[in-house]
């Protein structure tokens, strides 16, 4: 299964903000991730996640960038406070404004969510953007898991790649994957009752 885009983003980031030039970011991903991977690409979650782990051992800080592209007139105090949410949720994923203008004008077919002005509007725009970070989150929690569990027994590796097209994008599914491979983690007696 391939990783998220975003966990590759953070992949090169982290190898940037490390100044690792091409032959140690290799030998690193052959060290980490196993014999013959010499590229993010052929990365599972697992050995992402094993890879983002030596990362930060290595000194790699995580920067939450702000929501780039904000509109001027969002910091006029006459604008709802759900902007303010807004903002906080597009930081919190690190999307820019752009992709809350994309969520307006497929819902409401208008072009900028900075022209929205209907309560009702921008609470729509909070919740698809809360669904998102369910999802994001979710796939957090799995691949941490997959690293818990996926290193010891291949199956939950199968698991994963035997989920239909989209299943990603699916919060029934992520929450049932998770939920399965907490209890397996727990009955396993790799996980505690925290999840720890």
């Amino acid at each position: 299964m391939a990783i998220a885009q975003s966990t590759r983003a953070k992949i090169h980031i982290a190898r940037q903000q490390l100044c690792m030039d091409d032959d140690s970011y290799r030998m690193l991903l052959e060290r980490v991730a196993g014999d013959g991977i010499t590229s993010s690409t052929q990365l599972t979650p697992v050995t992402a996640a094993k890879v983002l782990h030596e990362f930060e051992r290595l000194g790699f800080k995580a920067k939450k960038p702000k929501a780039k592209g904000k509109p001027k007139n969002f910091d006029s105090a006459a604008m709802p406070a759900m902007i303010e949410k807004i903002e906080a949720q597009l930081a919190d994923m690190g999307l820019a404004w752009a992709y809350a203008d994309a969520i307006a004008a497929r819902m409401f077919g208008i072009e900028r969510c900075a022209w929205v002005r209907e309560p009702k509007q921008l609470r729509a725009i909070i919740a698809a953007l809360h669904n998102e970070q369910k999802k994001r989150y979710l796939l957090s929690d799995l691949e941490w898991l997959m690293t818990k569990l996926g290193s010891r027994d291949p199956k939950w590796q199968a698991l994963l790649d035997q989920q239909p097209d989209g299943w990603q994008r699916s919060i029934p599914k992520l929450k049932k994957l998770v939920g399965l491979l907490y209890s397996a983690g727990i009955a396993g007696g790799l996980l505690d009752v925290d999840g720890r």
